[in-house]
């Protein structure tokens, strides 16, 4: 089992737990693979005909293999499993000590991975346009986005299906390949409506965007929480609030439209509006916006319904010729 642990990247804490995640015939398959590459007849000869093609491919839909192009298979690595299994499959009786020591794990693999690119964009340096980067985008420039994508798949959300630490729906994940043949594709249309509804809903529109040497576009529109998104949660961890996902707008209040009715106060997730505390018999007081708070986001100014705030750009991004 140590062997199966390390050539997938197990943690060991999911030693006991092995099975909620592996079939015992995908278990097999992984012990005769042993972290090495063969082919589909070469594993079928060690397993006999258990191991057909729709076995095959059902273990590469849910993260158990890799597809290699030569055509050989591979073990996935468990990163890609967990995925999987935590936005299809439920969360399968696992204590909850164990659910946050996992959720806890792939939190820290995902802040290793960028922590060195959070170090050089706060340190004056552009950002790798090869690399996925997160970055807010107001409703108007994601339909601009929009027009440049060719493809779009709904996937559940994988860090509201990871971290389940609030109540809004986690169909909200337009990405823009499909990796694994497991998302549901869609008209840009109606992934267009799924953005509005989520920014209705208060949650926050966020690319996730890479250009190849091509000069192709791929990545995701991720529509997120404060509580449960990974990004957020990065950037809390390493004082990022206005680098991870990058924030390029502050939100200025219109006082003169404005009523006080306070529902942008509601809205914000991230604490930077305040409003004082309405005195019997008085007209409401104007809301303040904390700049050092405010990402961006725009989510306050799509709910206002006076209309009475405005997004100002403060920073440019090197992708913005995608969507503007």
């Amino acid at each position: 089992m140590t062997d199966l642990l390390d050539n997938c990247g197990i943690p060991v804490f999911l030693e006991p737990w092995i099975t909620r995640f592996y079939t015992p015939l995908e278990i097999d398959l992984l012990t005769i693979l042993n972290g090495k590459t063969m082919t589909a007849d070469e594993a079928w000869e060690k397993l006999g005909p258990e191991l057909s093609d729709s076995v095959l491919e059902r273990a590469w839909r849910r993260g158990v293999l890799r597809r290699l192009e030569d055509g050989r298979i591979a073990p996935a690595d468990f990163h890609v499993r967990f995925e999987s299994w935590a936005l299809f499959e439920g969360w399968q009786n696992l204590p909850e000590d164990i659910k946050d020591r996992l959720n806890r794990w792939e939190l820290d693999h995902y802040t290793a991975r960028h922590r060195g690119t959070v170090a050089s964009i706060k340190a004056g340096q552009p950002r790798p346009a090869a690399e996925t980067c997160p970055e807010y985008l107001l409703l108007d420039e994601v339909a601009r986005l929009f027009l440049r994508i060719g493809h779009f798949y709904l996937w559940p959300c994988n860090c509201r299906a990871m971290v389940r630490g609030c109540n809004q729906s986690q169909l909200t994940c337009i990405r823009f390949s499909n990796a694994r043949g497991i998302g549901w594709e869609i008209s840009r249309e109606r992934a267009l409506s799924i953005v509005k509804e989520a920014n209705r809903q208060g949650l926050v529109q966020s690319a996730e965007l890479a250009v190849d040497s091509q000069g192709r576009l791929d990545g995701a529109l991720c529509n997120c929480c404060n509580d449960c998104c990974f990004p957020h949660q990065l950037s809390r961890s390493l004082a990022a609030e206005k680098i991870w996902p990058l924030s390029r707008y502050l939100a200025e209040l219109l006082p003169e439209p404005c009523n006080g009715c306070g529902r942008c106060v509601r809205r914000c997730p991230f604490g930077a509006i305040a409003q004082e505390k309405k005195e019997k018999g008085t007209p409401p007081a104007k809301p303040a916006i904390d700049d050092n708070l405010c990402r961006g986001c725009g989510v306050c100014a799509t709910g206002c319904p006076q209309e009475a705030i405005r997004t100002q750009k403060i920073r440019e991004s090197a992708l913005e010729t995608y969507y503007t």
